[in-house]
C-alpha cells in the first residue's frame, strides 16, 4: 500500500509537470522560442508594434515556463538540468533584451517614419513622403517635425487650407523646442505672403471666384492665430493695390451670395461702401 501511494504520488508529481510542459518538449521550447526571437524586426516601423505584441507573447510563455516547469526540471531524469536551465537563461536574457530594445524602437515610430520622409524628399519623391508624413502622424499626431513638413508640402501642392490648418495645430496643440519654434514662425510668414500674392494676382485679373476661395482660406489662417500675423484689413490690403477697387469688392460679395456665404457677402458690400464713400466717386 505504501509502495503504491509512493507511485501515485510520482505519477501526480510528472502528471503536474506534464500539464506544464512535458520533459521530452523542453529542449524543442527553448529552441522554438530562439528561433521566433531571432525573428523580431527592430528596422521596419511598419511592423515594429507588432512585433512588439509578439515578444509579449513569447514574453508570458517564458514567465510560464520560470514559474511552472523550472522548479520540477530536477524530476526530468533524462534532462541534463544544468545544460538546460542554462539554456532557458540565454533564451530568457535575450527576450528581455528584445524587449529593452523594442520599447525603446517603439516609442520612436513616428520619427523613423519622418526619417523616410526625409529620405523620400532627398529623391523627390513627394508621394511616399506625404505617405511616411500621414503614417507619422497616425503614431503621433503632435509630432511638430511631421506637421511642418506636411504642411510645406501642402503648400506646394496648393492644398492651402490644410497647409493652414496643420499651421494651427503647430500653435495650439504641439510643445515646441526653440528651432522649431523658428521654422514654424518663418513658415507661417512664408504661407501668409504666399496667400496675399495669390489673392492679390487673382483680384488684379478679374477671377473673383479663385479670389473668394484665397480670401476664405486666408480667413480660416487668421483665426486662432497669434497676434501679429493678421489684421482686421487683410482683405481690405489685397483689394486696394489694384485699380477698379469698388466693382472688385462687389464681384467677391456677388460671389459670396452665390455660395451662401453671407457673412463674407456683408463683409465687402460693406467695404464697397465705404469705399465709395471715401473716394467720392466710383473708379
Amino acid at each position: 500500500m505504501r509502495k503504491l501511494c509512493a507511485v501515485i504520488g510520482l505519477c501526480l508529481c510528472f502528471t503536474v509537470l506534464g500539464a506544464q510542459t512535458p520533459c521530452d518538449s523542453i529542449g524543442s521550447l527553448l529552441r522554438q522560442w530562439d528561433a521566433r526571437l531571432d525573428k523580431l524586426n527592430y528596422e521596419d516601423p511598419e511592423i515594429i508594434t507588432l512585433h512588439y505584441y509578439f515578444l509579449q507573447d513569447i514574453r508570458v510563455e517564458i514567465d510560464h515556463f520560470r514559474h511552472n516547469t523550472l522548479p520540477h526540471l530536477a524530476r526530468c531524469l533524462q534532462t541534463d538540468y544544468h545544460q538546460t536551465k542554462s539554456a532557458f537563461n540565454r533564451v530568457e536574457y535575450k527576450a528581455n533584451r528584445a524587449q529593452e530594445l523594442l520599447t525603446l524602437r517603439k516609442s520612436m515610430v513616428d520619427r523613423i517614419f519622418y526619417w523616410r520622409a526625409c529620405e523620400a524628399l532627398a529623391f523627390q519623391d513627394t508621394a511616399d513622403a506625404l505617405y511616411n508624413l500621414d503614417r507619422a502622424l497616425q503614431f503621433n499626431r503632435r509630432n511638430p517635425d511631421a506637421m511642418l513638413m506636411k504642411a510645406r508640402l501642402c503648400l506646394r501642392q496648393g492644398h492651402y487650407r490644410e497647409s493652414v490648418e496643420l499651421i494651427h495645430q503647430l500653435y495650439n496643440n504641439t510643445e515646441l523646442n526653440e528651432a522649431q519654434e523658428h521654422d514654424v514662425s518663418d513658415f507661417t510668414l512664408q504661407l501668409y505672403d504666399h496667400l496675399y500674392t495669390l489673392g492679390t494676382t487673382l483680384i488684379q485679373t478679374g477671377q473673383a471666384a479663385d479670389a473668394l476661395e484665397v480670401f476664405l482660406t486666408l480667413e480660416q489662417f487668421c483665426s486662432n492665430m497669434p497676434s501679429g500675423y493678421c489684421n482686421d484689413d487683410y482683405y481690405r490690403g489685397i483689394l486696394l493695390s489694384r485699380e477698379g477697387v469698388y466693382e472688385s469688392y462687389l464681384s467677391i460679395a456677388r460671389e459670396s451670395e452665390k455660395r451662401g456665404n453671407h457673412e463674407m457677402a456683408k463683409k465687402f458690400y460693406k467695404y464697397a461702401e465705404e469705399y465709395r464713400r471715401k473716394s467720392g466717386e466710383v473708379e
